[in-house]
């Protein structure tokens, strides 16, 4: 298998992240792409919550999703890690800190109404 220099440096490219076979493929600092052997591309990145342990008193690594790669983009990825990476090495759980743009009840029933008005 010939691989290319991106890919043997520890980092992705466009033309990897489509052509890659099965595995879990690192882009170094905690982002990998994961392609199933069905095809199925996504990324994933791997943080250490700071002051956060396991059972046996070791630094809790945690993988998050970040979406398949049919969606989100290399550039996307590993914004995404980064802001991921910030919030753990905060002391901050990402699944719980993530910034989260989710509309009210209130503002999801108007904008219902508006679009149903006219029937």
């Amino acid at each position: 298998m010939v691989r290319s220099v991106a890919y043997t440096s520890g980092k992705l490219t466009k033309n990897l992240v489509r052509t890659l076979g099965p595995g879990r493929h690192g882009d170094g600092n905690g982002l990998y792409l994961v392609v199933d052997p069905s095809g199925a591309r996504r990324w994933i990145v791997r943080v250490t919550v700071k002051g956060q342990r396991n059972r046996q008193g070791k630094p809790n690594r945690t993988d998050f999703g970040l979406g398949g790669a049919d969606i989100i983009t290399l550039t996307v990825a590993r914004e995404r890690a980064l802001e991921y990476r910030r919030l753990a090495k905060q002391g901050l759980n990402p699944k719980y800190h993530k910034d989260q743009d989710v509309p009210c009840f209130e503002e999801v029933a108007r904008q219902v109404h508006i679009e149903r008005l006219p029937t």
